[in-house]
């Protein structure tokens, strides 16, 4: 049983082999957090999480940061309401985690929010959690950018959903993230 610190978070970082980060001081918190991003291959668009222990509300939270935005008052309400639908139909679906759209700046997150009741997050329970996080993010972010561009309606993306073309549930982590961690280096779950 550990302490959840930034100290424990950076070990974990960097047993996993993910080395580049930035710790950035909270000063109405005990803690500070991290920043730090992934890119699933070297040709595509990098992504940015923000992992948060906050000690004082007793969770860790991990982020996404500036998926995109989408200002409400700069958006047809055509799109808007898409957006909606298919970030409903995501969090129906997902069980660990949630999107979300603030409209006064427009932007869209994704979150993992877990209670750490005992001041106990292991290893393995981090591992999940960035290993659902990446998933998530990278199998439904770019999708929802499209329905955000007008490209995309809610409806053909929750048929390809329901066909099996995307797919986030299931037992073990993502290509993506296993090949992530194969980049990295690090020790996985071994």
């Amino acid at each position: 049983m550990r302490h959840v610190s930034i100290e424990l978070i950076k070990e974990y970082l960097e047993r996993v082999g993910w080395v580049k980060y930035e710790e950035v001081d909270e000063p109405a918190e005990e803690e500070g957090m991290i920043f730090t991003g992934w890119r699933s291959s070297p040709d595509s668009k990098g992504y940015v999480v923000c992992i948060d222990p906050m000690t004082e509300k007793n969770c860790i939270s991990f982020r996404s940061e500036q998926l995109f935005f989408l200002p409400v008052n700069a958006t047809s309400l055509d799109v808007l309401m898409n957006l909606l639908l298919a970030i409903s139909w995501i969090n129906y679906r997902t069980i660990l985690g949630k999107f979300s759209y603030e409209p006064v700046g427009g932007e869209l997150k994704f979150s993992i929010d877990i209670p750490i009741d005992g001041d106990v997050f292991t290893y393995e329970q981090f591992l999940h959690s960035l290993g659902v996080f990446v998933n998530v993010v990278e199998s439904y972010a770019p999708s929802l950018k499209l329905i955000g561009m007008g490209r995309l309606s809610a409806q053909d993306f929750i048929l390809h959903d329901l066909n099996g073309e995307i797919i986030v549930e299931g037992e073990g982590w993502s290509d993506s993230f296993r090949n992530l961690l194969e980049r990295l280096g690090g020790e996985g779950l071994n």
